[in-house]
């Protein structure tokens, strides 16, 4: 590829206005987290800045969802015996689809062979990200049979007690199922696993393997998966099935008189909710282990001082499930309204929370001490247990590395967002009221990283490889992204994040926890996800997704699509920059900037401000070609005009106004078109709208200078057609932009 050279001269500094957001890192990802680059095929479909792991498809591509991995099997290097299976398809709020597939080979799973196909309204694929892991070929033939493998795998976890020996929890599992044979006694699965942690991607080190659930009723020895060479019986790979999550603060005796719902029962009141979709068990374990003994009350009024744990963990699992639902339309832990079962008072040697990945169970210990308030069933902790439940069902998450500090991290996040939707106000401390344990504004105060690789940053095997340690970095850009913040990084690079509030920023994390991320997903896909979400959302050029970037470059998590830009002025690093990832560039008198396509074609954001000064040449006669891509608006926004009110809070959406379909022969599946397109003098706006609302509509010109408008049109319900004057207008690209209340819609034109 010949290099292009801009020569940028200046009289004054000059500012490059970029919808993209700061890639200045002096951070290398490790090996396994580096992007895979795209096969010819695909980058002839795709935007430059995609690679295997995130592909971002062109405007004009016509790649579907349903047969995406067969019509391109080759691009993904996929080989004959690879196939991707489609595990799940779900819709979200703004009624675009999501395809999630599995990788199998020989039809054996592939463990963390995952892809999610995002769909556009229009039936194309928009984007797709997740991983495969290409090149294997091993045996299907086991020559270890699985009950000799399960063998393996409970000398692997020696308890005293397992789960499928409680009776208590046997039962319980039969009566959430409802079916008698339901056990949690292991039952194996052949997978393809690999070997170990750090080379999760690479398919020489991948097994066949028996994979088994083991989970214990022991509070020495806690619950894993554990993955049995299927060849010869060796323990290669395990994972947790429980977390020890740190608790935090214990406040239910001062929270004040809360209401409890509960069951009446044989002339007693017991702490069983039953009066929404989801059943909420709250189980007394008396400072033991899990049993099912209700606590219960004879007239209910929960008053007495023994009775304040309970009442604490029976509001702080309903103001979860109320967060939940009410904030993101999500029925309990797994979207379909599964048990909530609470163990409280428990205690198993040591005083913190977790949840059961295996039983879908979240246990608060007693404490160190006999006071009530001392017990580990606050909101937020509440909240941020419930949550691994969330992630389980969703991402999936594997509880180990980055993944796991992502998991950790979402916890931490959603639980101190129930803790806000309860009590009307955020700490951004875990564990404040006994004494914080994590810190989103300064993780460093308690030994957690705020920037990715940097102080703090833990690479050892405890604690699962540092989940609680690393979930510090997401922590941070959480809080940067809600509240601001400006600074530098451990690494000596300067950021400002203009914060959009954490009521925006907890509807993007949650986006993309649960439509973008996978079992494997590490610190460099989170960024990606939480991008793509907040695009969905707000528009690809709005301040809330420049926001997400900034924020990410705050805590050092860098893109690494291909880099176009490179400052020869030292400014910056001489890394270089990605035009999808850079909000402003400062560039000195006289310095010449280097641009070098990884193609021939080079794409820009709408938002993008494009300036050459004389002395631009392109190298060695190379052609400089350059696509503007118009900014991509929102299908929903919380609350008017971006703003939260109190409904939005409550999670009640605004309207959409302009309907989906047209009844005209120009149909198009959005209700919104302008023809003719391309004009040469006059062209017409027509507009489908569900009711009778106010717009406005601006005509802008490819470097977003605002051409013509026209504002405070009324429109009728059915088929409205506003009439522009467009001979004036040079040759060229030109955006038209409709903003009604509660959404904002813009279509490409050519003249």
């Amino acid at each position: 590829m010949k290099k292009i050279i801009i020569q940028l001269k200046f009289c004054a500094s000059f500012v490059l206005a970029m919808m993209v957001f700061c890639t200045l890192s002096v951070n290398k990802l490790s090996a396994q987290n580096a992007p895979v680059p795209l096969t010819m095929e695909l980058q002839r479909l795709a935007t430059p800045q995609s690679n295997a792991n995130w592909i971002d498809f062109l405007e004009s591509s016509s790649v579907r969802p349903k047969t995406m991995f067969t019509d391109l099997k080759r691009a993904f290097r996929l080989a004959f015996n690879d196939e991707m299976k489609l595990a799940k398809t779900e819709s979200d709020e703004l009624g675009l689809k999501h395809y999630r597939y599995q990788q199998y080979h020989k039809n054996v799973k592939v463990l963390f062979g995952e892809f999610i196909v995002h769909e556009k309204p229009d039936g194309f694929v928009s984007t797709a990200n997740g991983r495969i892991v290409a090149g294997l070929q091993l045996e299907n033939n086991p020559a270890v049979q699985e009950e000799q493998g399960l063998k393996s795998a409970l000398s692997f976890v020696p308890a005293k007690k397992y789960l499928w020996q409680n009776k208590d929890i046997e039962a319980d599992l039969k009566r959430k199922k409802n079916d008698n044979s339901a056990t949690y006694f292991p039952k194996g699965e052949l997978v393809y696993a690999p070997s170990k942690q750090e080379s999760l991607f690479q398919a020489s080190d991948y097994r066949l393997a028996w994979s088994y659930d083991i989970n214990t009723d022991d509070k020495e020895v806690i619950s894993q998966k554990v993955f049995v060479d299927a060849v010869t019986g060796k323990i290669i790979y395990n994972t947790p099935l429980s977390t020890n999550c740190s608790g935090g603060s214990g406040i239910s005796t001062f929270n004040g008189t809360v209401p409890v719902y509960t069951q009446l029962n044989g002339g007693s009141y017991y702490s069983h909710n039953d009066c929404q979709a989801t059943d909420i068990f709250v189980y007394d374990c008396e400072g033991g282990g899990p049993v099912n003994s209700l606590s219960y009350d004879a007239d209910n009024n929960w008053n007495a001082p023994s009775q304040k744990s309970s009442v604490q963990a029976q509001w702080g699992a309903q103001m979860t499930y109320n967060y939940y639902y009410n904030q993101h339309n999500r029925q309990s832990w797994d979207g379909a309204a599964g048990d909530m079962i609470v163990y409280n008072n428990a205690y198993f040697g040591s005083n913190n929370a977790g949840w059961s990945f295996g039983s879908h169970t979240a246990t608060f210990y007693a404490g160190s001490t006999s006071s009530p308030s001392d017990d580990w069933n606050t909101n937020d902790i509440m909240g941020h247990e419930f949550t691994h439940g969330v992630t389980q069902a969703s991402a999936g998450l594997v509880y180990s590395g980055e993944s796991g500090a992502l998991n950790e991290s979402f916890s931490d996040i959603f639980g101190e967002m129930v803790e806000s939707w309860s009590e009307g106000n955020c700490d951004y401390l875990v564990g404040a009221d006994r004494g914080a344990i994590r810190s989103f504004i300064n993780p460093n105060s308690h030994s957690d990283p705020d920037t990715y690789l940097g102080s703090y940053w833990y690479t050892g095997t405890g604690d699962n490889g540092g989940v609680h340690t690393n979930s510090g970095v997401q922590n941070h850009w959480f809080y940067l992204l809600s509240e601001g913040g400006s600074g530098t990084t451990d690494f000596g690079v300067p950021y400002s994040v203009t914060g959009i509030s954490r009521f925006k920023a907890r509807l993007i994390a949650y986006r993309a926890l649960t439509l973008y991320l996978t079992s494997s997903s590490q610190y460099i896909d989170a960024r990606a996800a939480t991008i793509h979400a907040a695009i969905d959302l707000y528009g690809s050029c709005s301040t809330e997704a420049i926001a997400v970037g900034d924020a990410w470059h705050a805590v050092g998590v860098e893109s690494k699509s291909p880099q176009f830009v490179k400052n020869a002025c030292g400014n910056y690093p001489a890394n270089g920059y990605s035009l999808w990832a850079i909000s402003t560039l400062t560039v000195a008198n006289s310095c010449a900037a280097e641009i070098t396509p990884t193609s021939s074609t080079v794409y820009f954001a709408a938002r993008d401000k494009i300036i050459f000064y004389p002395g631009f040449k392109a190298d060695n006669g190379s052609n400089f070609v350059a696509y503007i891509q118009p900014c991509a608006s929102s299908l929903f926004k919380n609350g008017i005009d971006g703003v939260i009110t109190s409904d939005a809070e409550k999670g009640i959406k605004p309207s959409i106004s302009i309907a989906k379909s047209m009844t005209t022969a120009n149909d198009l599946e959005d209700g919104f078109y302008v023809s003719p397109n391309p004009f040469t003098s006059n062209f017409s706006v027509s507009v489908n709208s569900n009711a009778e609302i106010k717009a406005h509509i601006n005509i802008y010109n490819s470097i977003g200078i605002k051409m013509s408008e026209k504002a405070d049109i009324n429109f009728t319900k059915g088929l409205n057609k506003i009439t522009f004057d467009g001979s004036g207008f040079a040759k060229g690209v030109y955006f038209v932009e409709i903003v009604t209340q509660n959404e904002k819609r813009i279509k490409k034109i050519l003249k």
